[in-house]
């Protein structure tokens, strides 16, 4: 990964902090939009630099959950679009299908997450970010018969059997109990 990459690591222990440090909502907005757009001089994916977007390296894990880091921002809109982006661009049906090393099942699990709708920007919160399913709908079976659905809607944000969730602090607890997942844009 790069300096612009692993400038971003603090995210993964504390989003709002990152978002403070970097002045805020907006500041937070302004710093993915340079990141997003500013180009990578000769890529070299022996470095894992792979996949590029700007200076985003989706072919290297570092950078996973920084398109996720909208949803800290007053255009979360701006990551669900880059989300769909990556997954119609670097995922394929084919063998060759994952760009990128696929280190422990990174790759796919990010996939995974990003069908689904959220994802585990801070992995140790116990929370996911959402964003919008790429599907219009899926069912994930836990034990003693809980399920939880999760449907794409058109509008509404973020709810949970009916009631409203923070979209960036969704608790794993309360989705493996189970119940209807609703994600849309804001």
């Amino acid at each position: 990964a790069n300096a612009w990459q692993y400038t971003a690591t603090p995210a993964l222990h504390d989003p709002l902090g990152f978002r403070d440090v970097l002045g805020g909502p907006k500041g937070l907005e302004d710093w993915l939009d340079t990141f997003f757009s500013l180009p990578m001089p000769n890529p070299d994916k022996h470095l894992g630099q792979e996949a590029m977007i700007g200076q985003y390296a989706h072919g290297n894990e570092p950078s996973h959950h920084i398109a996720w880091l909208y949803a800290y921002t007053a255009a979360p809109e701006k990551g669900e679009r880059l989300i769909e982006r990556i997954a119609r661009e670097f995922y394929t049906d084919r063998p060759d299908g994952i760009i990128g090393n696929d280190d422990c099942g990174q790759m796919s699990a990010w996939l995974v997450f990003a069908t689904l709708g959220f994802y585990p920007v801070q992995p140790a919160s116990g929370t996911y970010v959402a964003g919008v399913p790429l599907v219009p709908s899926a069912r994930i079976h836990f034990a003693a018969g809980r399920t939880l659905l999760i449907e794409r809607a058109s509008t509404g944000g973020a709810t949970l059997n009916g009631k409203p969730v923070l979209r960036t602090a969704i608790p794993h607890a309360a989705l493996i109990a189970g119940g209807t997942l609703r994600l849309g844009p804001d």
